[in-house]
């Protein structure tokens, strides 16, 4: 192969030996299953116009989701498919089946094939297991669930996969179309906030085993046989991120130098051979196999600690403020002075008288802090302030949710914190 290294920066492109990886891995599909999804299926992207399915946020919402992506693979119609989600709290969590061990350096699976049975007869169909952390985030997880359609696809055609991880389950989801939803939850970031004190991090999320070089490397390739043209490839450079466009962009580039053709090397017929294309009207009709509509439990919203610790003790943690107000006057005076002694290195304090009055300002602290108490609720999801007379939990702080106050069952010690429990008094016996 000629051509690919020219310009190649080593960025933007998978290593050689990786393209040539790829570029098997295609042509083993092609020659397994045709040309048909690579060269004519819809390449679906994340909006209404291929989901138009109603949103609930809870099981049948993504068994919908996944009916739809099984339809757009070409799997069989009468395919049954089964969702469990689990919650993240140990409590409401349960017995997980199927969640496959993360290997060292890979992510852990928010969406999993958790069993697959070909074929007529009982027992036949899909099952997927969803983490409900995964619900937040609609991109990647209607990416995660083509993945795992794409899974189900190689075991339904008896095409070999090692396990959940294998590489080659993310080459047979740009085969069937579903490179823009994979390439860009290769590698996203997310901003996310701590409780406490205000922290925001970028956060990278990683979906599958391939980085976005090569899928957006494989994406570009399917683009190519398909003979798109410049205004299509600008549109579907606009539906990626910024890094995965430019990845899709310097791909294609590359692919056009190469000698023979792409689609000669893949073993791709002429588009004469090639099969009709599906039509996106007949794939986004209503869902025959969906029965009417139900109430759903909302899995898509962060309930917070509504319901968490019913039949279990929460405290009241009471603290001095002893130990904060001491370090607070030692750290603030200390580094106060030294701004001083800089800007005033003749006239101003020394360090040494600087640091006797840091100390002594501490132990004032100290002192002083004894007689204030910080009493809060012992959930680390509240957090909140309490009174010794407080019966029920706090309004929970930006939320609309509240704690339940419901009595105490038992009655109040006053004299101190229960036996076993040093410093910490119960407030709330239920929720």
């Amino acid at each position: 192969m000629a051509g690919p290294e020219q310009g190649d920066d080593g960025l933007m492109l998978p290593p050689q030996d990786d393209r040539r990886w790829l570029q098997e891995q295609l042509r083993a599909l092609v020659v397994a299953l045709g040309p048909g999804p690579l060269a004519t299926s819809l390449l679906v992207e994340p909006s209404p116009r291929f989901f138009p399915d109603p949103w609930g946020g809870g099981d049948s919402s993504v068994r919908r989701l996944l009916l739809r992506l099984c339809a757009y693979a070409g799997l069989p119609d009468d395919l049954r498919v089964g969702v469990r989600i689990y919650d993240a709290e140990p409590a409401r969590r349960g017995e997980v089946i199927g969640k496959p061990v993360t290997p060292r350096g890979a992510q852990e699976l928010v969406v999993w094939l958790a069993s697959f049975k070909g074929g007529p007869g009982p027992g036949a169909g899909l099952e997927v297991g969803v983490e409900a952390s995964a619900m937040a985030d609609p991109a990647s997880l209607v990416a995660a669930c083509a993945r795992v359609v794409s899974h189900a696809h190689r075991l339904a055609h008896n095409l070999p996969v090692s396990d959940a991880y294998d590489p080659r389950i993310d080459v047979s989801a740009v085969y069937l179309g579903f490179g823009l939803l994979t390439a860009d939850a290769a590698l996203r970031f997310t901003s996310r906030s701590s409780t406490g004190a205000v922290q925001n991090r970028r956060v990278p999320l990683r979906l599958g085993s391939l980085p976005p070089q090569a899928i957006c490397f494989l994406l570009a390739v399917q683009v190519h046989v398909r003979g798109e043209g410049r205004a299509e490839r600008q549109r579907l450079a606009r539906a990626l991120q910024a890094n995965q466009a430019a990845f899709f962009r310097h791909s294609f580039a590359a692919i056009e130098r190469m000698d023979p053709p792409i689609g000669v090397q893949l073993g791709v017929p002429g588009k004469d051979h090639w099969p009709a294309p599906p039509s996106l009207a007949a794939l986004t009709a209503p869902l025959a196999r969906e029965p009417e509509a139900e109430p759903e439990t909302r899995r898509d919203e962060d309930r917070g600690v509504a319901g968490m610790n019913t039949g279990k003790p929460v405290f009241m943690v009471d603290r001095s403020l002893a130990p904060r107000l001491g370090r607070v006057l030692f750290m603030g005076a200390l580094m106060l002075g030294g701004v001083l002694s800089r800007m005033s290195p003749d006239q101003g304090p020394g360090m040494s008288n600087i640091a006797v009055i840091a100390a002594g300002l501490g132990l004032a602290g100290l002192g002083l802090g004894r007689l204030f108490r910080d009493r809060r609720c012992s959930e680390p999801k509240c957090g909140g302030p309490l009174t010794p007379n407080d019966q029920g939990l706090p309004p929970l702080r930006r939320r609309r949710r509240r704690h339940d106050r419901k009595p105490q069952a038992s009655p109040r010690r006053r004299g101190g914190p229960p036996e076993g429990r040093p410093g910490v008094r119960p407030h709330d016996r239920r929720r």
